[in-house]
This record gives structure tokens, C-alpha cells and sequence, in this order.
């Protein structure tokens, strides 16, 4: 079943198919934002895309794969953010510095929107999706887990990677309070959010957080 959900039905070659999975995915997520998970059928997504469901299943088997290709595409966002920080010249900043930098870079991909956390929760709704993310998850985790290796953590390797599942299970806690909160409260949150990140992250190398 994850290979169902790994891969369109069909690839879409020429410009119009393109345009079309492209209205699907973002009708998708308007439907997410503006009536949450429990809305995403492939009836409602043909009705707010203007697409019919048999041009819908042409290129997506069924919504699990429409979900997965949306969670799947803002994972690799954070995995390519991760990759394009570490350098070899980031990594030999001050461990705060490094993080500061990190955090920014990743608020630029843009999780936090409504429709991410309707999408993660829709997520987490369906065994099928939660099961064919994990490849991506451990991309994830494992670029957080190379970062603290580069600062020097000797902690065993399954050990860091609780850790990194944890850091990103306090991330998406955080978030998901954000969108409902506003002005300080949402701003006190995501303080606290970065210093309970930052404070696992100086246990794992060692550093005494400030």
C-alpha cells in the first residue's frame, strides 16, 4: 500500500495534466484551511477544484495519495532547509548561532498556516499516510542528528533519533498552538517552543544552555 501512495497513477507530462494536478493540490489545501481535515473527501476536492473525480484519479488513487504528495512536498522543504544550513562554514559557529540561523530558515518554508495543521492532522488520521512519510521523517531526523554529531554529541545513535522524533513532535505541538493563538500568546509560544528545541539540543552535545 505504500507504494501506491509514493507514486501517481499517472505522471503528468504535458503542461495541461500539469495545471490540472496542480489545482487538485491546491484546492486540497484551500479545502484544509478553510474546513478542516475531516472535509477532505475526493467528492468535496472535485467540487472545489472544478476538477471531476475521473480526471482527479487519473494521476491520484485515491485522497491518502493527495494528502501524501502535500505532506510529503513540505517534509522535503525541511529536509532541504537542513541540508542547505549545514555547511561545513555554519557549523563552525556557536552552537546558538547555528540554531538562530536553522529556525529562521526553516519559518521561511511556512509551517504553521491553518491548512498545515489540518494537513498534519488529516495525517495523522490515516495509518496508510503516516506509514509512507517515515522514509521522509528519517531524512529529517537524520539531518537534525548530523547536527549533533557535528557539535559533538557521543549519545548512541538511538538515542539521538528519540530525540530528534521528539524535538519535531514539540515543533508540531507548538505550531499547532500558534495558529490558535494571537499577538503575545502566540509569540510567548514559539519562545518557549525554540528554547525547549534548543534546551534537548545542548543536553545531546553537551552545552549548557543559556
Amino acid at each position: 500500500m505504500t507504494e501506491t501512495l509514493t507514486s501517481q497513477r499517472k505522471a503528468p507530462s504535458q503542461k495541461r495534466a500539469q495545471t490540472t494536478v496542480k489545482r487538485v493540490l491546491e484546492g486540497t489545501l484551500q479545502l484544509l484551511k478553510e474546513q478542516g481535515a475531516d472535509a477532505i473527501t475526493t467528492r468535496n476536492i472535485s467540487k472545489i477544484t472544478g476538477v471531476s473525480p475521473g480526471s482527479i484519479y487519473q494521476y491520484f488513487g485515491n485522497k491518502e495519495q493527495i494528502l501524501f504528495t502535500l505532506y510529503g512536498e513540505r517534509l522535503k522543504d525541511s529536509v532541504g532547509i537542513f541540508k542547505l544550513v549545514s555547511t561545513k562554514e555554519n557549523l563552525a559557529l556557536p552552537l546558538a548561532d547555528f540554531w538562530a540561523l536553522l529556525g529562521q530558515a526553516l519559518v521561511d518554508v511556512g509551517w504553521g498556516r491553518v491548512e498545515d495543521v489540518e494537513l498534519t492532522k488529516a495525517i495523522a488520521e490515516s495509518p496508510l499516510v503516516k506509514e509512507a512519510v517515515k522514509p521522509i521523517l528519517d531524512e529529517l531526523y537524520d539531518g537534525l542528528i548530523y547536527i549533533m554529531r557535528s557539535y559533538g554529541s557521543t549519545w548512541p545513535e538511538e538515542d539521538l533519533k528519540h530525540l530528534a522524533e521528539y524535538a519535531f513532535g514539540i515543533n508540531h505541538f507548538g505550531y499547532n498552538l500558534r495558529i490558535r493563538q494571537s499577538g503575545q500568546a502566540a509569540d510567548k509560544t514559539l519562545v518557549l517552543t525554540r528554547e525547549i528545541e534548543y534546551y534537548l539540543i545542548c543536553k545531546a552535545v553537551n552545552e549548557t544552555p543559556p
